[in-house]
C-alpha cells in the first residue's frame, strides 16, 4: 500500500501484490477510484481487517483456533473484548443485524469454506461465524484506534461494510470504547443507504424491530429499540413504552 501511495506501483500490480483475488470477493474495480484518489492527494491507505490465513483457522474452528500471540494482535484488550458481548443492547444488534446476515451466508451456499477457501465437511455454524465477525470488527476498530493514538490530531477514514457500521454494534462501537478515556470522536456514516441496508440482512421485515412497526413499508428504519434488562422479547410486557431500555442510531 505504501508503495502505491507513492507510486513506486501500478494499479495492477497493487492488485497482484495484495493478493486481491485470493483474499477478497468484491471487485477491485469498484474501489480503484478510492485507491488512486489517495494516490492522487498523498493519503495513506492503512490496512485494517484480520488476516485472512487467521480469519480461515477461525471460521474452522472458533477463536480457539488462534494462538495466544495471535489473538492478542487483535484483541489487545480481552476484557473491554469480552465485556462489549454482555450488554443487552448488543443481543439485539445481533439479533437484528448478525444473525441475518448467517441466514442469507447459508441461503447462499457459501458457509462450507472459510475465507480462505478451505472447504468444511458441514456448514459453518453460527458461534464459528459470530466469532469471525466479532474478531473482524475488533481488529478493524483496535488498528484505526492504534491509528490515531499514534497520529495525534489525525483523522481516519475507514470504508467498511455497512452492517459493520449500523447501530453502533460493530466496529464504531467498539472504536467508542478503547477510545472513551481519550475521548475521541468517532462518526459514522452510511452512504446512500437503501431499504435492505437498515433491514436484517436478506430481508425487508421489519417485524424483529419493534421500533420500526410504526414506519411504512418503504421507511428507512433509523432506530433499534432495545429492552431492560429482565423483559423477555416477545412478552406483553416487551411492548409497553417502560420496557424500553433505549434505541441505538442507524448511523450518526
Amino acid at each position: 500500500l505504501d508503495a502505491y501511495i507513492s507510486k513506486q506501483i501500478s494499479d495492477d500490480e497493487l492488485k497482484e501484490q495484495v493478493q486481491w483475488e485470493k483474499r477478497w470477493s468484491w471487485s477491485f474495480e469498484g474501489y480503484l477510484p478510492i485507491f488512486q484518489t489517495c494516490r492522487q492527494l498523498n493519503i495513506p491507505l492503512i490496512a485494517l481487517n484480520v488476516d485472512s490465513e487467521d480469519l480461515g483457522l477461525v471460521e474452522a474452528n472458533g477463536l480457539p483456533g488462534l494462538s495466544r500471540d495471535k489473538l492478542q494482535k487483535y484483541v489487545p484488550d480481552p476484557n473491554g473484548f469480552a465485556q462489549f458481548a454482555r450488554n443487552r443492547y448488543y443481543k439485539t444488534y445481533v439479533d437484528y443485524v448478525i444473525s441475518p446476515s448467517y441466514d442469507l451466508h447459508k441461503s447462499l451456499g457459501i458457509l462450507r469454506t472459510t475465507i480462505t477457501g478451505q472447504v468444511l465437511e458441514e456448514d459453518m455454524s453460527f458461534a464459528r461465524f459470530f466469532s469471525g465477525r466479532i474478531l473482524w470488527d475488533e481488529s478493524m476498530a483496535s488498528n484505526a484506534y492504534k491509528w490515531v493514538v499514534n497520529n495525534p490530531g489525525g483523522l481516519i477514514c475507514c470504508l467498511v461494510g455497512a452492517d459493520h457500521v449500523k447501530f453502533t454494534g460493530g466496529i464504531t462501537g467498539r472504536f467508542e470504547r478503547m477510545a472513551k478515556e481519550q475521548q475521541l470522536d468517532c462518526t459514522s456514516v452510511i452512504l446512500n443507504p437503501t431499504l435492505i441496508d437498515t433491514r436484517p440482512s436478506g430481508s425487508v421485515s421489519m417485524l424483529s424491530n419493534v421500533a420500526a412497526l410504526a414506519s411504512g413499508p418503504n421507511d428507512l428504519t433509523l432506530q433499534l429499540r432495545y429492552l431492560k434488562e429482565g423483559v423477555d422479547v416477545g412478552s406483553e410486557e416487551s411492548r409497553l413504552p417502560d420496557s424500553t431500555g433505549g434505541v441505538l442510531a442507524l448511523a450518526d
